[in-house]
């Protein structure tokens, strides 16, 4: 009996022993099968090709460099009417302020004068313009300008005074030779290309900003300016432009004598040029222009 036991015992510790091989070799069949799958998966799904940009994609499609000079208008920013026979003045109502913040001799002897004008004689004008291209011929351009000239001040005289018959001719009593301005601001522009006509295109436009009139010793006269714009331009050659432009400002000047502003304007006529620098690819431009709805 107890052989019998014995014999069962190690029948059944070597069928033990005999399916552990077998066991450890079905284990990795797992890892293949995984393996197996995302192989196939990766080849189900093909990586996907990015789009490819088109005109309307690009939000600023270039930008153009404007350098320029010429000339500015000046202005009359003060200008009294003669005073009446019967005319009666208080004391210090025709004081009229000189450039180095002191009150005109002149101005106090209202027998012999009179009627003072303050002007800003024309001058020079140089400025630049950064112009941001939204579409085919719209821009934005960023403007900066600094005009430069003679402040001077006149007034009537005369030698016989006020009680006589004498001749009133006009005189300078003041003058200042270093006056200078400094414009800035924004403009929206459109290049008018419908209208070219023999290779000449206008360009029309408005805007915004702020002027610094700076005199050599008095308190500079700060306003905010409205400005029309009105240019012709040519091009030579690809990406460069020569522009004539004319700018007319309005704006509110400060007068002292006065105790509030008058309105007055710049003109600047100006000739200069302009570089171009795209921002769009050759193809994508090529192929916005060769569709008929393109403006251009």
């Amino acid at each position: 009996m107890t052989v019998r036991k014995l014999v069962w015992f190690f029948a059944f510790a070597a069928l033990g022993l005999g399916s552990v091989p077998a066991m450890a070799e079905d284990k990795p069949a797992a890892p293949a099968a995984t393996a197996t799958a995302t192989a196939t998966a990766d080849q189900a799904a093909p990586e996907v090709p990015a789009a490819a940009l088109e005109w309307k994609d690009y939000k600023v499609k270039g930008y153009r460099l404007s350098l320029y000079g010429g000339s500015f208008s000046g202005a009359t920013y003060l200008d009294l009417p003669p005073l009446a026979d019967r005319t009666i003045l208080t004391p210090g109502a025709a004081d009229v302020l000189g450039y180095n913040g002191e009150v005109l001799a002149q101005s106090v002897d209202t027998e012999h004068y009179m009627a003072p004008r303050k002007e800003i004689e024309p001058g020079t004008a140089i400025g630049g313009r950064i112009g941001i291209y939204l579409g085919d011929d719209v821009h934005l351009d960023l403007v900066g300008n600094y005009l430069s000239g003679r402040a001077n001040t006149s007034m009537l005289y005369s030698r016989e005074g006020r009680a006589g018959n004498g001749i009133w001719e006009r005189v300078e009593v003041d003058f200042d030779e270093g006056f200078r301005a400094y414009k800035g601001g924004i403009s929206m522009m459109y290049d008018a290309r419908p209208a070219t006509f023999f290779g000449v295109t206008p360009t029309l436009g408005f805007g915004l900003g702020g002027v610094i009139n700076r005199f050599s010793e008095l308190e500079d006269k700060t306003a905010l300016y409205l400005e029309g714009n009105f240019g012709l331009s040519v091009e030579p050659k690809e990406n460069l432009q020569v522009i004539a432009r004319a700018d007319l400002s309005v704006f509110a000047f400060e007068v002292d004598e006065l105790g509030y502003s008058n309105m007055v304007g710049y003109t600047n006529l100006t000739v200069g040029a302009a570089w171009f620098f795209d921002t769009v690819p050759a193809e994508v431009r090529a192929k916005h222009l060769s569709d008929p709805k393109s403006k251009r």
